[in-house]
């Protein structure tokens, strides 16, 4: 059998998965990764996790290895609305659809808006795990890049005027406009509303990842795009995994009842629902006021750690680098002297320096960014933050040009 004959147009489309081989590269015990997207261990709160699995089982029974309704379970679904509203995001349980992490969420979205050859804005650089989703659905993917105050508006506005000049308005705009993935940055106040009304002047749905908007550890909170939107035009994608733990693979989707109920009928052809163990455990979790204490933890360890890397790379790296300074979330974006290949340097750092990263140009959609790199703190140690910095500053330092 060929089964290269057999595939798919969707699956031949599919190259190696970038996003794969960062995780086969944490499990290098010799290899200080500042690859993966990871929470560090120290985030976690295992012993009161154990009691609250305890509890779950002791009260829910058989429950908890049970299937659960498609949208999630009803007090799950009214728990992820309350806290959505503490965040001045109006919500009800109607409003929210559970997911199995928020990657999913992107990809009921697809499935529900997105027709082969449509236009999706996507901001350049970008979450890889999204422009892989989203290129499975065939569309045509348009980059608008960002500056040091978040998606660039004034140049979102002269690219949605020449797709609407040339027959190909966009549909869709996907964002991460609080401590974007992979740059660390936060779109502005103003520039938020400007987007809104850019996106309902040219009929834009957004889809809003908001992975890390939890995670502030200095600066001033800003409003989601959700809170801000009077249309109902944004669709808001959120998660546990920064904030609870990764393994519980749990996120939501929040948006027009109308909408989840089309998303509802597309999930239940996917997975038919998500963990019901996930979702009764992270529901006892929350109300026992753990995921408010976590995410504070977790935000102390982070400031620790932003701090501890932008001291090394002051330290460590060639004086021309230039470096992102974030207020919150997993990463800081590293631009280095223009004869510095990222994508051609990594296997020299993880065999030599035993360190790893993401390559920028991962983060693109045309292969641009090859003197990039991400560097994602929230995993490694502090020693290892500073040790892994100054060897990969070392190596970078002494390639030749």
């Amino acid at each position: 059998m060929d089964w290269n004959e057999k595939y798919s147009d969707m699956a031949r489309r599919l190259s190696s998965s970038a996003l794969a081989e960062l995780f086969q590269l944490t499990e290098r015990p010799d290899v200080i990764s500042f690859a993966g997207g990871f929470p560090s261990e120290d985030m976690y709160l295992i012993p009161e996790v154990v009691e609250v699995a305890r509890e779950v089982f002791h009260r829910r029974g058989a429950t908890v290895l049970g299937y659960g309704p498609t949208p999630g379970f009803s007090e799950f679904r009214e728990f992820i609305a309350q806290r959505q509203s503490l965040l001045g995001m109006k919500a009800s349980p109607d409003n929210i659809l559970v997911t199995t992490g928020s990657l999913q969420g992107l990809d009921l979205l697809g499935r529900l808006f997105l027709n082969p050859g449509e236009v999706v804005i996507v901001e350049a650089p970008t979450y890889l795990g999204a422009l892989t989703t989203l290129a499975a659905f065939d569309v045509r993917l348009e980059a608008v890049p960002v500056d040091d105050q978040g998606l660039d508006v004034d140049q979102l506005e002269e690219r949605l005027q020449q797709l609407r000049r040339r027959g190909r308005p966009a549909r869709v705009l996907y964002t991460i406009p609080t401590f974007q993935n992979p740059s660390g940055l936060c779109l502005s106040h103003d520039r938020r509303i400007r987007l809104l009304e850019l996106a309902s002047r040219y009929d834009l749905i957004i889809f809003e990842d908001n992975a890390y908007g939890e995670l502030r550890f200095e600066g001033e909170e800003l409003p989601t795009l959700k809170a801000l939107d009077e249309e109902g035009r944004v669709v808001h994608l959120g998660t546990f995994s920064k904030i609870f733990s990764p393994g519980v693979r749990l996120g939501w989707l929040h948006a027009d009842a109308g909408v989840i109920e089309r998303a509802v009928l597309i999930k239940q052809g996917v997975d038919q629902c998500s963990s019901s163990l996930s979702q009764l455990l992270c529901l006892e979790f929350g109300r026992r006021g753990l995921l408010e204490r976590q995410i504070e933890i977790t935000r102390q360890i982070l400031r620790a750690k932003a701090t501890a890397t932008l001291r090394a790379l002051a330290e460590a790296f060639p004086p021309t680098t230039q470096w992102t300074e974030p207020q919150g979330g997993f990463y800081t974006w590293v631009t280095l002297p223009p004869n510095v290949d990222t994508q051609e340097a990594l296997p020299r750092c993880i065999r030599e320096a035993r360190v790893a990263y993401v390559p920028g140009n991962q983060f693109y959609t045309d292969g641009r960014g090859h003197n990039q790199l991400r560097l994602c703190y929230s995993q490694p140690s502090l020693e290892e933050i500073g040790d892994g910095v100054r060897r990969l500053g070392q190596l970078l330092a002494a390639l030749p040009g």
